[in-house]
């Protein structure tokens, strides 16, 4: 796709969970809208509350041309929760109906394998197993017409024990970065993990100062690897 005069802005999209889109009181206007502000680009924020990198191939098949310049990927906060082995997973995107009921029983299945302990007897699972989730993001890679990737890792939680699965799947990405060529890595783990209170509103989701924090690293990695320069 060759683009017309009035088409020249570097154009980026932002696959992710709730801390890619921003809580409801700064949607529009999280890191994603931040780093556009600062670069003079276009981006396009897939964000999503509860989403996965399931939903992120579903978002990239809809979203995805050859006019998108660079993709940054910010999955793991849900791929990477504990939960009853047998549950089912039903997307979040594209949602209908018939997925917000399903996914209304699968809450309910859930609380009472918990109550009766099933969790302990039967075991727990990650909701993307890291083997798919690390599939996922390639499949990604795979269809994206060789742009570059950043992928951002998942920021550290204040119920402290869902974190060691959070850094095994940040773990993936950097070796994801290791082993594939335009791959980036944007590690902010270990600078929230310091930042408790002033970047997180709640145990999970940043505050508007942890966006802008988010903002300027990535404008740090793209300027510094000169990512949008060589398109």
């Amino acid at each position: 796709m060759q683009r017309s005069k009035l088409e020249t802005r570097k154009r980026l999209l932002f696959l992710g969970d709730c801390n890619t889109l921003g809580t409801p009181a700064i949607e529009g206007n999280a890191y994603p809208e931040k780093l556009a502000e600062k670069l003079n680009i276009e981006v396009i924020n897939c964000g999503h509350t509860m989403s996965t990198t399931r939903e992120g191939i579903q978002y990239f098949k809809e979203k995805y041309d050859t006019s998108i310049d660079m993709l940054c990927i910010q999955y793991g906060l849900v791929d990477s929760w504990r939960t009853f082995k047998y549950a089912p997973y039903v997307l979040y995107y594209p949602d209908s109906k018939w997925r917000k009921l399903g996914r209304k029983l699968t809450k309910k299945f859930k609380k009472l394998c918990k109550k009766f302990g099933l969790n302990e007897s039967i075991g727990t699972q990650n909701v993307v197993p890291i083997e798919e989730y690390i599939q996922n993001i390639l499949a990604i890679k795979e269809n994206s017409n060789a742009v570059p990737i950043i992928l951002i890792d998942t920021v550290p939680n204040k119920d402290t024990s869902r974190n060691l699965e959070i850094e095994r799947y940040n773990q993936a990405l950097s070796n994801l970065e290791n082993n594939y060529q335009n791959i980036f890595k944007l590690n902010i783990y270990t600078d929230f993990e310091g930042e408790q209170k002033q970047h997180y509103i709640d145990p999970t989701h940043i505050s508007p100062q942890g966006h802008q924090y988010v903002a300027g690293k990535l404008l740090t990695l793209i300027q510094s690897k000169e990512l949008l320069d060589e398109i």
